[in-house]
């Protein structure tokens, strides 16, 4: 059960009154979603645009994607000669202030709402995953990164430096490794794995070494290289041990994210933790092993579904004190959205 005192954050937009509107906005490396809620707790609209990452991205294509999303969400509501209370941008790439302020400049200058918050993405699915309350979030798309608030509303984060320094266990990781397995099987100098037909399938070549060059020159975005992971885990699933000891080392590595939050964090409590991202689509592989690890490091987890997703976090974000009313109809209100999407009939 979720308390509904939330925690304060520094800062968060002044007082809330009727008849206002909030908008969220979660951004990310493959694509951008955003909602609008009322002052009531009401989800009021839902829209998608494009990818808003920090670093990916030129700042103008960044301001332009959250502005039409902005207009966009209060169409959808009905509302579109009103100015919102508060847009809340929750953009990955934003992990340290510099390009925080910068964004959020930018933002001002286009005078599309009362105020202007920009957080990183991290911040937000914290937020809406526990509702403001002390707890950890690990994500793990193409990259990981463990993001965790203790009592003291202190916020830690461990991970998320990107392809080249990191992101351990995630999706770009895994598919790395597999195909890295692969060629190695080709090569002679590595166990026999299924994964070698399954590259060869992938990047629909006859020969493994034909898709070196299409790795180079077509494959060469993080994005592709991370969707060769759910051919690692299909593999690992029919038993293939190389396929299988990269999917254990995943997740040794994902735990160890949290393994170094936890002493920031709660020592005596359990910590509530959200898994997020594609890669834990896969968790009924992954958790085990984790959860052997956080066993052998003495660290208390309990792996909770998120309340909320990014893009309410980013609205909660925006509320110094939303009430009791507010959180119950906005529980109420994600539920009825969430049966209601296609992925969910």
């Amino acid at each position: 059960m979720f308390r509904l005192k939330l925690q304060r954050h520094s800062s968060r937009i002044g007082k809330m009154e009727k008849n206002k509107y909030f908008i969220g906005i979660d951004g990310g490396g493959t694509k951008s979603s955003g909602c609008l809620i009322n002052s009531e707790g009401n989800i009021r609209a839902l829209g998608e645009t494009g990818p808003t990452n920090y670093i990916q991205k030129e700042e103008p294509v960044i301001i332009e994607r959250i502005c039409t999303l902005v207009e966009s969400l209060k169409e959808k509501a009905g509302i579109s000669h009103e100015k919102p209370a508060a847009v809340v941008a929750g953009l990955s790439g934003l992990g340290s202030e510099k390009p925080r302020v910068r964004i959020k400049k930018l933002l001002e200058e286009t005078k599309i709402a009362e105020k202007i918050m920009a957080v990183s993405d991290a911040a937000t699915a914290l937020e809406g995953a526990f509702a403001g309350e002390p707890g950890a979030i690990l994500i793990a798309g193409t990259g990981s990164i463990a993001y965790g608030k203790n009592t003291g509303g202190e916020i830690f984060r461990a991970g998320g430096w990107g392809y080249l320094l990191g992101g351990e266990g995630a999706g770009f990781d895994i598919g790395r490794n597999g195909i890295a397995a692969a060629l190695e099987d080709w090569d002679g100098r590595g166990e026999k794995t299924i994964l070698r037909p399954q590259l060869e399938k992938y990047f629909k070549v006859s020969e493994i070494n034909e898709a070196v060059p299409e790795i180079y020159v077509n494959y060469t975005t993080r994005g592709a290289l991370a969707q060769f992971a759910r051919f690692v885990f299909a593999a690992a699933q029919r038993g293939d041990k190389v396929a299988e000891k990269i999917v254990a080392d995943a997740a040794k590595r994902l735990a160890e994210h949290i393994i170094a939050l936890a002493p920031r964090l709660d020592k005596e409590k359990k910590i509530q933790l959200a898994l997020l991202g594609n890669i834990f689509k896969s968790k009924k592989m992954l958790l085990p092993a984790m959860q052997q690890c956080w066993m052998e490091a003495a660290c208390k987890i309990e792996v909770k579904e998120p309340l909320f997703p990014a893009e309410i976090g980013a609205v909660l974000l925006a509320q110094p004190k939303p009430g009791s009313l507010f959180m119950k109809n906005l529980i109420t209100s994600a539920k009825t959205v969430k049966k209601s999407q296609p992925n969910n009939a």
